[in-house]
């Protein structure tokens, strides 16, 4: 992200698994100042990201906030010098595509799932999802890989 994302901008960013933000970007919500209040599921996102009360202070405040102020409050990982923002936007979806893909997706449903679970019921999740990733190729693949110390070769199977 570079510049300005603010309202459903910030909205459709919260949506995205990974954000590489520019150390000039600067995120808000400016619903407030038209007289509106969340879109694009940032009520959701937004706190799920922040909490509640800073959610609460962003929206109803509509102040701005910067790069690193998003990293720190959980809204971004990544903050780099507006210059290498492409390079490492492309690096980061390098690395997402060589790695095991049904191994990511479990991952998001477990996040996506969280917030809604007990403990024991994540527990219970994850080990469905071990199980079920434990007896894929590409674990199988992974394994190989690693004790011939190579980097594997994922093929989503």
């Amino acid at each position: 992200m570079h510049g300005a994302c603010v309202g459903a901008g910030l909205g459709i960013a919260l949506a995205c698994d990974l954000r590489v933000l520019a150390d000039d970007a600067v995120l808000g919500c400016a619903f407030g100042g038209v007289g509106l209040t969340f879109d694009s599921g940032l009520s959701a996102t937004l706190t799920w990201a922040v909490g509640a009360a800073r959610a609460r202070e962003l929206v109803l405040l509509g102040d701005t906030f910067t790069a690193t102020d998003a990293v720190g409050w959980g809204v971004a990982g990544t903050v780099v010098p507006a210059d290498d923002v492409a390079a490492r936007a492309a690096s980061l979806a390098a690395r997402l595509a060589a790695g095991p893909p049904l191994a990511q997706a479990a991952s998001k449903r477990l996040v996506a799932a969280a917030p809604t679970r007990t403990l024991a019921e994540t527990l219970a999740a994850e080990a469905v999802e071990q199980d079920a990733l434990g007896r894929t190729a590409d674990h199988r693949e992974a394994v190989s890989a690693f004790l011939e110390r190579r980097a594997p070769r994922f093929e989503g199977r």
